[in-house]
């Protein structure tokens, strides 16, 4: 298990007592390290985490009080195999990447793939629920740093499309069943994710509650209609339309059509 993360509120168990959990500015410095191990940050982006608009004369210098900070509890918990190098006008956190939760589920959304594409479906399936068993909030939970909007917002797109990828597996496999209360979570918090709502369907459906199923759609429908003033995408209306002509469960995809075929981008 990383032991060093971001995936929600971030940690760093080993610097845990040394830095504490109040120290915001210490954590917001040491996320954006983590955000991007091994590789070089100039102090300017450092400073940007801290203060996004309108850095006070001393930016710099609490910055560099910061890192210190990091730099002795490194030092004082026996971090194995952590450092904190300075490199010209900058600083590498230097440290196993294996080691940082985003890190590991992006490797493991990354062999759930080629997992799929050898066509080894309850693999992929495996190899995703891992890599959503990493979160444990939204990313940088509990700091407001616009700085990191973008990383964050791109995290918590992979994480839905693996999540999707995961339920498509899912009811592929034969376990609708033990899915639909994640897809249920899944589309109250993304409501106009067409795929999260087709396969929302397609796994009530399967578990004999088409009555469900066709009042998931009305309500897609209504609030594409209220906010968007669209109508629902093609996945959607083709799931429909197996479910209304379909005696039987919903046909599960097979395992060389789950890439997610045409995903909504409205969201």
């Amino acid at each position: 298990m990383p032991d060093f993360g971001i995936l929600g509120q971030p940690y760093a168990e080993p610097l845990r007592s040394s830095i504490g959990v109040n120290r915001r500015r210490e954590w917001v410095i040491l996320s954006a390290l983590l955000t991007r191990p091994n590789t070089f940050i100039s102090t300017n982006t450092l400073i940007d985490a801290m203060w996004d608009d309108g850095p006070p004369r001393t930016a710099r210098e609490q910055v560099m009080n910061c890192l210190g900070c990091i730099r002795r509890a490194i030092a004082s918990s026996c971090a194995r195999d952590v450092r904190l190098d300075r490199v010209r006008d900058g600083y590498v956190f230097g440290i196993e990447a294996e080691r940082i939760d985003h890190v590991v589920f992006s490797r493991l959304c990354a062999e759930a793939e080629s997992a799929k594409a050898l066509g080894r479906p309850e693999s992929s399936r495996g190899l995703y629920e891992r890599a959503l068993a990493l979160w444990r909030g939204g990313v940088y939970d509990g700091l407001d740093v616009p700085s990191f909007a973008s990383h964050a917002a791109a995290l918590e797109e992979q994480r839905a499309i693996a999540a999707e990828e995961y339920f498509a597996l899912s009811i592929a496999t034969g376990h609708s069943s033990g899915v639909i209360p994640h897809l249920l979570r899944h589309v109250e918090e993304h409501p106009l994710r067409e795929r999260g709502v087709a396969l929302l369907m397609s796994a009530l459906h399967d578990e004999g509650r088409t009555h469900d199923a066709h009042t998931v759609y009305a309500r897609l429908v209504r609030q594409l209609r209220e906010g968007l003033a669209v109508g629902p995408g093609r996945e959607v209306r083709q799931t429909l339309e197996v479910i209304l002509n379909s005696t039987v469960s919903v046909p599960a995809p097979r395992a060389d059509e789950l890439s997610g075929g045409e995903m909504s981008t409205r969201s």
